[in-house]
């Protein structure tokens, strides 16, 4: 919309000057003027294109972890400053859904390593913006492992991997984690449903 404006009022300025520059009886101030507010015009409602941003989808980071807040996010140390991560395709009980939040958190803290680098294959924003990342420490694929220890589940609206599904099958008939008992904590997303924040 503001490209259209931008190119409809440069068109109607050089229209002008041309017009202007035409008739020989127009003064050089006049002229001028019309140019000027053209550069002005055109300097004013110009967007520059931002460079594109290393948390694009598809980019890949090498970071390292600063904060573990729940099973399924942290802030990480990045090239281009402080990043916040939604692990991608699981969904970790909350941590007030005592003591399974927790329990999540610790094991998310121990898969992480504190001092190494862990790398983040960008997937999306989420819409808090945080960047929604498929995490690897090392070559293994952090939030399988979540799911495979029975601390997440599979975030099936967004994660269809047979893998990540399988590896849930198996956490569940093992009892590993969230499944060792029955309850609320095996369904994070139904447990938010019935305690809003």
């Amino acid at each position: 919309m503001k490209q259209d404006a931008l190119k409809w009022l440069q068109g109607t300025l050089r229209g002008e000057l041309n017009r202007t520059l035409r008739r020989k009886s127009r003064s050089p101030w006049v002229v001028g003027g019309l140019a000027l507010a053209v550069v002005a015009v055109s300097y004013f409602l110009h967007e520059p294109k931002a460079p594109p941003s290393t948390t694009a989808k598809g980019m890949e980071l090498v970071c390292t972890v600063k904060t573990v807040y729940d099973g399924d996010s942290f802030v990480a140390s990045c090239p281009d400053g402080k990043v916040q991560v939604r692990m991608f395709g699981i969904d970790a009980p909350e941590m007030k859904q005592e003591p399974w939040g927790d329990r999540s958190r610790e094991a998310l803290r121990g898969l992480l390593p504190s001092r190494d680098s862990v790398r983040l294959v960008v997937r999306d924003r989420d819409r808090y913006g945080r960047v929604v990342a498929q995490v690897f420490a090392g070559e293994r694929d952090v939030g399988l492992e979540m799911v495979r220890r029975g601390r997440a589940v599979v975030y099936g609206q967004y994660n269809d991997s047979p893998l990540y599904r399988q590896v849930q099958i198996e956490a569940r008939q093992a009892r590993l984690g969230i499944w060792e008992k029955s309850g609320g904590q095996q369904d994070p997303a139904a447990w938010r449903r019935l305690n809003p924040r």
